[in-house]
């Protein structure tokens, strides 16, 4: 059964990656439509999470206006956990621009990319993002900078910078996945990690969305983001309960 799984959803996968990209591609090739982009990803973000049988249960509700949108990590996946209700420009490490179908689609989106071994490569990321802010769009950042199993690694401060000095809203999102194995941690190949996910069967992820979050203090502003982080990944572990859950909006 896992292996029918594995090739129903592999060739869903496949066949909705090579349809979308260039739809994104030949939408840019007339200028910047960062809403009608949005729409075709958030269609696609839609069938995939359908045909991968994962369910994402909130609770809280987006913030209805442009923010810095910041999560913890679990795996490339979260991308697709992290509901918004304007257009999103995301921040990734420099080796995904490079991954087959995954990198595509990434610059496809046109998502910002930031090697962080480098401070220029840093200070241009944030210049790009407060760019695509300044115009409307939410900033998709992983503060912590690298997958974890569990917990909360420590947070980058870069993007609550530029939060704090345009007095730019942060909203924050704890999320957790029922089977903690499906992270994507250590040394683990992408594409050993992908056939993983596509022979899993159901399983869902629990996802809190916190209010809006301002300071004029950069350094504040992460602490309060970093408690409340910890706080409410520290609710989603087995055997806590949440309220008002939502699903997939």
């Amino acid at each position: 059964m896992s292996t029918v799984r594995l090739i129903l959803r592999g060739f869903i996968f496949l066949s909705s990656m090579l349809l979308t990209i260039p739809l994104l591609i030949i939408l840019r090739l007339f200028g910047r439509f960062p809403r009608a982009q949005f729409a075709i990803y958030s269609a696609w973000r839609g069938l995939f999470l359908g045909a991968m049988g994962i369910r994402v249960h909130y609770t809280g509700n987006p913030y209805s206006h442009p923010a810095l949108l910041v999560a913890n990590h679990r795996s490339y996946a979260d991308v697709l956990f992290v509901p918004s209700l304007t257009p999103v420009v995301f921040l990734a490490k420099i080796e995904i621009r490079h991954w087959p179908l995954i990198g595509w689609g990434a610059r496809a989106m046109d998502t910002v990319f930031v090697d962080r071994s480098t401070k220029d490569s840093r200070r241009a990321a944030r210049v790009a993002l407060r760019d695509r802010m300044s115009h409307g769009e939410s900033a998709v950042v992983f503060p912590e900078g690298t997958t974890t199993a569990q917990g909360l690694n420590p947070l980058h401060p870069g993007m609550f910078v530029v939060a704090a000095e345009e007095s730019w809203p942060v909203v924050a999102y704890a999320m957790e996945y029922s089977d903690p194995d499906m992270a994507w941690v250590g040394h683990e190949a992408f594409v050993t990690h992908m056939v993983r996910m596509l022979k899993r069967p159901m399983w869902h992820v629990n996802v809190i969305i916190s209010e809006p979050m301002t300071h004029s203090d950069p350094d504040q502003l992460m602490e309060n983001v970093r408690k409340w982080m910890v706080n409410a990944i520290e609710t989603l572990r087995p055997g806590s309960t949440q309220n008002e859950e939502k699903e997939n909006p």
